[in-house]
C-alpha cells in the first residue's frame, strides 16, 4: 500500500503526525515551558551584576570587576566589595534548578510577586552584554508536618520557596532558598566587612595603646606574658581566636572621623603582614568611637555596634595576670 504512495504525500502525513504529537505532548498544560534550571550561565564570564531593589532608597547596586577585583558601587561612591558574596551570588544563580511550575502571566505575576514593582530585578552582563534578567518576588515558609528530631537533636529545616521569573519571559517558577535574602538593595551587604583575617595560631604578640598605657600580650618560649608578667593562657587563645577573625556589622561615615585615634591594637605573628585597629573617639552617643583596621582600610565602623570596641580594648585579658 505505501509503495502506491507518492514521497511527497508520505512527507505530508509524517508532518500532520508529528503537529498531532506536539499539540498531544503540550496542549492543555500549563506547564509546557517547564524547565530543568531556571538560569544556567558560566559564572566566570559575568563582569557585572545589578540589583535593583524597588523597595531600596539607596538605588541601584552596581557589582563590577574593575582592575581584577569586584567593586560595589552606589550613588557615585565606589567600594571594594568582598569577593566570597560574589562568587556566592554567582554559584546561587549559575545552576539554579526549578522546583516547579507556578503560573503564568499577570494574574501569576500579582500572586508570587514578581512584577516590576515588587520584586528585585537581577540583571547579569558579560563585557557589557546583557547574559540574564531575572526578577526576585515572593518567599514561602512551610513548617515541615512533623517536627522531627535529626541528627544532634537538630529540626527539620522546613520548606523554604522563592518564586522567580525572568525578564523575558511570562512563566513564573518556585525555587527552593530564601533568595532576596543574598540580593539586598543595601549596599552595605556587599561590602568587607574583615578588620582581621588571620590563623589564630599565628599570633604571638599583641600591643594594646590606650590614653596614657601601653600594654604587650607576648608568647615567648612557649608562654603567654601580658607585660612581662604570666597570664591565663585559656584566655589567651580565647581571645586571640576573636581577633583573628574580627567582624563588624555598622559601617559609618568616614566624613565624620576626628584627626587623631585615641586607642590602637597591633596584631604580630609568623605568615601575616601585622594588622594595626585603630579607634577614633565621637561625641555621637550611638557610637562612641570609629574603629578601622589597616587589613580593610576604607571601611569605617560604629564601636558600639555589637560591642564592638570592648571586644577588642576592654577584654577580660586585661585583667588576667596570673598571680604568684
Amino acid at each position: 500500500m505505501f509503495k502506491k504512495l507518492s514521497s511527497g504525500i508520505l512527507i505530508i502525513i509524517l508532518a500532520i503526525l508529528m503537529i498531532i504529537y506536539l499539540i498531544v505532548r503540550y496542549a492543555g498544560s500549563d506547564e509546557r515551558t517547564f524547565r530543568d534550571k531556571v538560569l544556567s550561565f558560566d559564572a566566570a564570564t559575568i563582569t557585572e551584576i545589578l540589583i535593583n531593589d524597588p523597595k531600596s532608597k539607596e538605588g541601584v547596586v552596581d557589582l563590577r570587576i574593575s582592575e581584577d577585583k569586584w567593586i560595589v558601587n552606589n550613588g557615585g561612591q565606589d567600594y571594594t566589595a568582598d569577593s566570597n558574596v560574589v562568587k556566592n551570588i554567582l554559584k546561587l544563580l549559575s545552576d539554579l534548578p526549578t522546583k516547579r511550575y507556578a503560573g503564568k502571566g499577570k494574574e501569576a505575576w500579582i500572586k508570587y510577586e514578581v512584577t516590576d514593582s515588587a520584586a528585585s530585578l537581577v540583571t547579569l552582563k558579560a563585557s557589557e552584554k546583557t547574559v540574564a534578567e531575572i526578577y526576585i518576588g515572593k518567599f514561602a515558609y512551610n513548617m515541615p508536618k512533623e517536627q522531627q528530631q535529626q541528627v544532634q537533636s537538630r529540626q527539620q529545616r522546613g520548606d523554604m520557596t522563592t518564586y522567580v521569573r525572568l525578564a523575558d519571559e511570562k512563566d513564573v517558577y518556585a525555587v527552593d532558598g530564601f533568595l532576596k535574602m543574598s540580593f539586598s538593595g543595601n549596599v552595605n551587604s556587599y561590602r568587607i566587612r574583615n578588620l582581621v583575617s588571620v590563623n589564630p595560631a599565628d599570633i604571638n604578640r599583641i600591643t594594646f595603646d590606650e590614653p596614657g598605657s601601653r600594654k604587650v600580650l607576648e608568647n615567648l618560649d612557649g608562654k603567654w606574658l601580658l607585660n612581662g608578667a604570666p597570664i591565663d593562657s585559656t584566655k589567651v587563645v580565647r581571645f586571640r581566636s576573636t581577633l583573628a577573625r574580627l567582624t563588624a556589622n555598622k559601617f559609618v561615615d568616614k566624613g565624620v572621623l576626628p584627626s587623631n585615634p585615641s586607642h590602637s591594637l597591633k596584631i604580630e605573628g609568623n605568615n601575616f603582614t601585622p594588622v594595626q585597629i585603630l579607634a577614633y573617639p565621637v561625641a555621637d552617643t550611638n557610637v562612641a568611637y570609629i574603629i578601622t583596621s589597616s587589613a580593610n582600610p576604607e571601611s569605617f565602623f560604629n564601636g558600639k555596634d555589637g560591642g564592638l570596641f570592648k571586644k577588642i580594648w576592654e577584654p577580660e585579658i586585661q585583667s588576667s595576670v596570673v598571680s604568684h
